[in-house]
């Protein structure tokens, strides 16, 4: 992420500019005067611009004016001890995502970065961000996840805008669509890719076994203790820690889990200090959580925390424009793996390739090949050496929710089960109160969601 504050007030800079890279937002810069903010603005390409708006000779509002129409990706947030209506719905109406008055909460200040951050991903990820920056983690970050299907690259060019950013990742999706694939590349094009990656299968620690595993412990805490332990908290410092199968975290653990993504502290077993861990949370599973949220399996609070930047992975049926470019990837790497020399696909196992079923999606897929490369005998695989059935002509096609009509519909769903309670709803979905409001009134604007809400 790419953030310039602009403030004639140099203490101001200097102790805002300290508290973001402390919070390791990437790349901050700082501009004293309108003037000069101009150009950079033009010519930074910056994700976010934190504005104050008291300026001698151009104002904040000035510097707004003429900058947006050329930095349309460019999300502004106004930083002002102006509390003044008027001059807030201005702003807003030329194009400030948020307008805050001074002095300012850290927590409130990063909850809103944050959510303009989100919106550039939900352009990106709709087609309709006007000038897409590349991804700072270089055109190699994803480039495991293979794939021709445009609503593929839609799903990574979000994942991109998001792995920019700070929030907790969720991905979804059937077993073996690749979601661990997609948390390395979300790694990778992160600010720190330099850092270490820990990758945990939550569903193989035992849950004697949670705490000390995940919060770590002191030498002699405990019968076998014969050492002091790192628990995954501090081993993933400075760095992404990877929450595979996160829906089989026993219901009993989660407020563990959810406190330490709350306060970024850990305490080890044994020891009397808490200490502090910088980690990005990325969490998978193929389990729906709003179904074991309503079933009491698993905590609403935590799901939203986890969640901040969803991502589904659709399975391969429903993006078989990939079939062959995957096969031709995995045929490529089961024939240098087993030494063997082939020329490719006939035409007869093409079409059968795209006719297969896949319930174990890409998995499978790679597992098809790689068998057939060790029972082929000529030159080229054929039918007879793939060994699957057609998959079933669909009954219909099935359409997929915009980002936006999803996260209307979580809306919908946290502020129902809270029983229209306005503050229970901004805590568990991470905003403000205010922000929930303005939600609601935006909601009711449209029937479909009139309805729904109905006296909440």
């Amino acid at each position: 992420m790419k953030i310039l504050i602009v403030d004639d007030e140099h203490i101001a800079l200097s102790s805002l500019r300290r508290v973001l890279r402390w919070r390791r937002y990437g790349e901050v810069d700082i501009c004293p005067e309108g003037s000069e903010a101009v150009e950079l603005i033009r010519g930074g390409a910056y994700d976010i611009v934190l504005l104050d708006l008291l300026m001698p000779g151009v104002d904040g509002l000035q510097v707004l004016e003429s900058t947006r129409a050329y930095v349309p990706q460019t999300e502004f947030v106004i930083l002002t001890a102006v509390d003044d209506v008027q001059t807030a719905v201005k702003a807003l109406r030329l194009g400030a995502y948020d307008y805050l008055v001074k002095p300012i909460d850290n927590q409130r200040l990063f909850l809103s970065i944050e959510r303009a951050f989100e919106r550039k991903g939900l352009r990106a990820c709709s087609g309709t961000e006007p000038t897409p920056m590349p991804p700072p983690g270089g055109p190699d970050a994803f480039s495991d996840t293979l794939t021709q299907n445009p609503h593929m690259r839609d799903i990574l060019a979000y994942a991109r805008i998001m792995a920019r950013s700070s929030n907790p990742v969720l991905i979804t999706g059937e077993s073996g669509t690749g979601k661990e694939l997609l948390a390395k590349g979300i790694h990778r094009a992160s600010h720190y890719p330099k850092g270490p990656l820990v990758t945990v299968n939550v569903s193989s620690i035992p849950e004697t076994l949670f705490e000390s595993q995940f919060f770590g412990h002191m030498k002699g805490s405990f019968t076998g203790a014969t050492g002091d332990h790192p628990g995954f908290f501090e081993q993933a410092h400075g760095g992404t820690l990877f929450l595979d199968e996160i829906g089989e975290l026993p219901l009993h653990l989660q407020p563990k889990l959810l406190r330490v993504i709350e306060e970024q502290t850990i305490t080890r077993i044994g020891d009397t200090s808490a200490r502090t861990v910088m980690v990005r949370i990325v969490s998978a599973t193929n389990r729906n959580l709003e179904d074991a949220c309503r079933e009491k399996t698993f905590r609403l609070d935590l799901l939203y925390r986890l969640k901040s930047a969803p991502i589904h992975l659709p399975p391969l049926r429903e993006r078989r424009d990939d079939i062959l470019l995957l096969a031709g990837r995995f045929l490529w790497e089961s024939c240098a793996r087993h030494s063997r020399d082939l020329d490719g696909f006939s035409d007869e196992a093409k079409e059968v390739l795209l006719q297969g079923a896949y319930p174990g999606n890409i998995r499978e897929l790679r597992q098809v090949i790689e068998n057939a490369v060790l029972l082929s005998t000529g030159r080229l695989i054929r039918p007879d050496s793939l060994g699957i059935q057609a998959a079933p002509a669909p009954p219909f096609s099935r359409s997929l929710c915009s980002l936006r009509e999803d996260a209307d519909r979580q809306f919908s769903y946290v502020l129902m089960n809270t029983g229209g309670d306005r503050k229970e709803a901004a805590r568990i979905l991470g905003i403000t109160v205010r922000q929930v409001q303005r939600r609601i009134v935006s909601l009711r604007k449209d029937p479909k969601w009139r309805s729904l809400l109905g006296d909440l």
